[in-house]
């Protein structure tokens, strides 16, 4: 039977840390989903590739998310050639689960800057959104996207589910302040990184020598974010 509440949490995962698990965990449990799909970037439409190979960042994310149900790695955008726009992906999602209802799980900076992804306004015709907040950051919105909140933010998860798709819910239950950036420069300089990432992506990151100021690859990684995020 398909399952009837899927989340997409779409990334680079460039690596996968724990504020991306946290991000995860919350989504499960505050929506009551029956599936989280985790669908890592392959071709971003306006950044420059991310520092480790599509096979590494794959292979980190099923290390750290072996443990945790209900969790679907999704390498449905490294499968396609073409660059990897959200809206194209829920689309794919909404084909293949016809009768689910889809929740994009997104960070309030990604959300600030919405009006600049891929044919947007078509995301609430496929999906509700969950808008998690980071602790202590706060996004100055456009009035766009101040007028989107007025039309359609509910206030709990059962109001969400009333809707087939198109409403959007609020959270500030996210406890880590963490970034792929700032992880990235902890390996780099080789600090401790024990508190952002899961010991088996650490350990992972080792093996193959990812992350480290020889790495080529993790100089050409820009620290803007943009869709997917």
């Amino acid at each position: 039977m398909s399952a009837h509440r899927i989340g997409m949490l779409g990334g680079m995962f460039d690596p996968v840390h724990l504020g991306h698990l946290q991000l995860a965990r919350l989504a499960l449990e505050e929506l009551t989903l029956d599936a989280l799909h985790m669908v890592p970037c392959h071709l971003p439409g306006h950044r420059a590739l991310a520092a480790a190979s599509t096979q590494a960042r794959l292979a980190m994310l099923r290390l750290a998310t072996q443990d945790l149900a209900r969790i679907v790695i999704d390498d449905r955008e490294c499968r396609r050639q073409e660059i990897s726009y959200t809206v194209d992906t829920l689309c794919s999602l909404r084909n293949e689960f016809p009768a689910a209802s889809l929740v994009l799980v997104l960070g309030e900076d990604a959300f600030a800057g919405l009006e600049r992804w891929q044919r947007w306004s078509q995301l609430l015709e496929l999906a509700h959104l969950l808008v998690v907040s980071r602790p202590g950051a706060a996004w100055s919105l456009s009035p766009t996207l101040t007028d989107l909140l007025g039309r359609c933010q509910v206030d709990t998860v059962q109001a969400l589910f009333e809707h087939p798709c198109g409403a959007v819910l609020r959270s500030r239950n996210m406890q880590m302040d963490i970034s792929s950036t700032a992880v990235r420069e902890a390996l780099q300089s080789r600090r401790d990184s024990s508190r952002l990432l899961p010991a088996c992506v650490r350990d992972y990151i080792d093996m193959h020598g990812l992350y480290t100021a020889n790495d080529a690859g993790a100089a050409r990684y820009p620290t803007m974010r943009n869709d997917p995020v």
